[in-house]
């Protein structure tokens, strides 16, 4: 049972810098979204909606070769030939999205949604918040400690064994024991996962935030020149749109986790330090934040997820490791297409910064500003 006596109540305040995408999993394909060209902006359509649109208007027949037909044009198209794309803007789309920032829309194949709640509303997901903040605590033990880490570092020098997914999970399961799972609960055994601080740590979902407020962005990705490659098919994602501001309720159970909030701001800003210096900072295009920012979702990039700069700091051959890493955690295909096993040539690695466009310019994706405040 837990005693109030040890909780505490904050909240967190986070804001958009870039565009910021938490994937759903589903992808909405072309078939289920309409382009109207004349405003820039997609519509996506709902089933329902639709289905009774169709039925009403006698066309169950006619869409329904459309979606089994090999046809390479989308919604449309089909719509254009039916002559009902107002029809099917007007009365059977769910929600719409501005496609200001889409460069090469028209190759577009379908949409990254962003997580929804119950009622199809975005939101944003408390363990997207403490996932992150968990990251930049590892990272601030890790740079802490006086006692070295070369056993797992070692492990991370060591060649390719066919299995270097598990070995890296493996080696960040060392740490979370190191670091995190220190608490002793009685019965348990040393390392358990009961034993986590970050228990104590309880983040509460978003509201629902508004389909205003959402954004379609295209990933882009850039080398250490600023070139930008150029995708075969372009990548579209739902994102929240920058300068949102979304709240989040944390409570902190101090008889479990005991550092203070201070300890955690001044965490955020040092990973913020290191990864510019250590990453951001190589690239033509990588226009770095400073002060209180944190890196939230999916099209950040490895450095944001990993604590692999901390770990490294002091190695001479870091970015060797660091490619060697990347190399061996994709497929053989990849791995030839990539080349990430040369980036120490370059200096960094891996050797493109994942951004985004947005109001004309290229952007980091999931760049959020936090702020902590006591209830």
């Amino acid at each position: 049972m837990v005693n109030s006596n040890y909780l505490e109540s904050y909240k967190i305040t986070i804001e958009t810098l870039g565009p910021l995408y938490i994937g759903s999993g589903h992808e909405i394909g072309k078939k289920d979204w309409i382009l109207n060209r004349r405003d820039n902006t997609a519509y996506i359509i709902d089933e329902i909606k639709l289905f009774n649109y169709l039925k009403k208007n006698n066309l169950l027949s006619s869409f329904e070769k459309f979606m089994l037909s090999n046809a390479r044009g989308g919604l449309f198209e089909w719509a254009k030939e039916n002559k009902i794309i107002n029809d099917i803007i007007h009365q059977t789309s769910k929600y719409s999205l501005d496609c200001e920032n889409i460069v090469d829309v028209n190759t577009v194949k379908g949409i990254q949604t962003f997580i929804k709640d119950g009622y199809g509303k975005p939101y944003i997901p408390g363990s997207s918040i403490k996932g992150a903040i968990r990251n930049v605590l590892l990272s601030q033990s890790i740079e802490k400690d006086t006692n070295s880490n070369d056993e797992v570092i070692s492990a991370l020098r060591k060649p390719d064994t066919g299995d270097n997914k598990n070995k890296l999970s493996g080696e960040a399961d060392k740490l979370d024991k190191k670091y995190f799972r220190t608490l002793n609960r009685e019965g348990s055994k040393d390392g358990d996962a009961v034993n986590d601080i970050m228990s104590g740590i309880k983040i509460a979902d978003s509201k629902p935030l508004s389909f205003s407020n959402l954004t379609l962005c295209q990933k882009k990705d850039a080398n250490i020149d600023g070139y930008t490659r150029k995708t075969r098919i372009p990548i579209l994602r739902e994102c929240i749109r920058p300068e949102t501001k979304i709240e989040f309720n944390l409570t902190i159970d101090t008889s479990l986790f005991k550092k203070s909030i201070s300890y955690i701001e001044n965490a955020v800003e040092n990973f913020l330090n290191n990864y510019n210096e250590e990453f951001l900072l190589k690239f033509k295009e990588g226009i770095p934040y400073y002060g209180n920012v944190i890196y939230l979702g999916g099209g950040v990039g490895y450095h944001t997820k990993t604590v692999t700069s901390s770990l490294l700091k002091n190695e001479p051959d870091k970015v060797k490791i660091i490619g060697n890493i990347i190399n061996n955690t994709v497929s053989k295909k990849m791995r030839d297409k990539h080349r990430h096993y040369d980036d120490h040539k370059l200096g960094v690695s891996p050797h493109m910064v994942k951004l985004t466009k947005y109001d004309g310019k290229l952007v980091q994706m999931g760049s959020c500003r936090i702020k902590i405040s006591k209830l």
